[in-house]
């Protein structure tokens, strides 16, 4: 079964075929990009409670428990790393007509980022913290060689992450647009023609 999209509507006065969306298509999209997200939520609250876990332990000098923590992070980043694959697993064309305008008014407030997620930024904040801290006992020649190891595990998982999401901001947003950056221009545009721009509370409490 198959549906026409708003969005693909000729132009008025311009006489054309229409698109023809597969409707199954979409609405798989649609799910995977629901439950992908889902699982990432899932995936940060257990990385951010095993991220309080492994300071407590680098703190006391726990070496085998903080072992282990760096090795239940590795596996989580890789996790988040699989979840961020499947949920994007659909075509770019998707992406721009069902996916990309659901992130904006009116079913979001202006300026939509991922940046927005507190949760997120906590998670990288600790993470920034932690690997600090062990590079600081690694040159103090104060961490066991195994701590070493399991930390330079859990980086390379950490760029596996970061390059994975590279990879699939350039297949959807080839051309590095952002609703945030987006939102901020249209702001300076009205500041610039002598409109008012929306507060920036304003945002922080739509969300």
């Amino acid at each position: 079964m198959s549906r026409r999209s708003p969005g693909d509507r000729a132009p008025a006065g311009q006489p054309g075929p229409l698109r023809v969306v597969d409707a199954a298509d979409t609405d798989r999209a649609v799910l995977r990009w629901k439950l992908g997200h889902q699982l990432f939520h899932l995936h940060l609250t257990a990385m951010n409670t095993l991220l309080v876990d492994a300071h407590a332990e680098l703190e006391s000098g726990h070496w085998p428990e903080l072992t282990a923590c760096l090795d239940h992070l590795r596996v989580l980043y890789d996790a988040a790393t699989a979840t961020m694959r499947y949920a994007s697993d659909f075509s770019q064309g998707t992406y721009e007509r069902i996916i990309r305008p659901s992130m904006a008014p009116p079913f979001l407030s202006p300026g939509f980022s991922g940046t927005l997620n507190l949760e997120h930024e906590q998670m990288l904040e600790r993470f920034r913290v932690l690997r600090r801290h062990l590079k600081q006992m690694q040159l103090a020649g104060t961490a066991p060689a195994t701590v070493a190891e399991a930390g330079a595990r859990l980086w390379q998982a950490q760029s596996r992450n970061r390059k994975n999401h590279v990879h699939v901001c350039a297949k959807f947003v080839p051309e590095g647009k952002s609703l945030l950056n987006d939102y901020f221009r249209e702001q300076r545009e009205k500041t610039d023609r002598g409109q008012p721009a929306a507060p920036d509370d304003a945002r922080e409490d739509d969300v």
